[in-house]
């Protein structure tokens, strides 16, 4: 039913925007949002094992990024996604990187050759499997935004690349940012 309900949000934003995600500076209004399914994943940490809910972020505006190691467009879109996150993590916004089936292992490795700069999170395959079937998760990447509120309001189906996907995620990004938490966009 979720997954349901995801597909129908992004294929409203979508037809209701004049950009793939534009704002609502034309005068269009934003569609009707669903709250986030919340979940518990384990944070990369290579001296620990720690864990952090997606609800713990509520106040901050989220990109969360469904990926895996062995997917190469999802390695190319980390260096943008670094600058996203150097740029604005000061005004609260955070960017998750959910594995959505790589182990402890294969994640420390990577961190070795690659520069993240935002939190890695991972879990067991059955909790995975759960988080992606809430999330409509059939291929990576996939990302999210989520409002201060706790709302998903944008989906990005594929790598966020190039000049005209960092631009529209960035316009998003910036419109949620200047949104503070107790006012109502949803």
């Amino acid at each position: 039913m979720k997954l349901i309900i995801l597909f129908l949000i992004n294929l409203s934003i979508v037809l209701t925007n004049s950009t793939p995600y534009g704002s609502d500076s034309n005068g269009q209004q934003e569609p009707e949002y669903i709250q986030i399914y919340d979940f518990e994943l384990n944070i990369l940490d290579s001296d620990s094992v720690s864990t952090l809910k997606l609800s713990d972020f509520n106040g901050s505006v989220v990109l969360l990024n469904f990926w895996a190691t062995w997917c190469g467009p999802c390695i190319v879109e980390i260096p943008e996604f670094n600058d996203l996150y150097a740029k604005y993590k000061d005004r609260g916004f955070e960017i998750l990187g959910v594995s959505v089936s790589d182990s402890k292992e294969q994640l420390d490795k990577f961190q070795k050759k690659f520069d993240v700069d935002y939190k890695i999170l991972y879990s067991t395959p059955e909790i995975m499997n759960e988080i992606n079937r809430n999330y409509g998760v059939n291929s990576v990447p996939l990302s999210y935004l989520i409002n201060r509120q706790g709302y998903v309001v944008r989906g990005y189906p594929s790598a966020i690349i190039g000049e005209y996907w960092t631009s529209a995620l960035n316009t998003d990004i910036l419109k949620f940012l200047d949104t503070t938490p107790n006012q109502s966009i949803k």
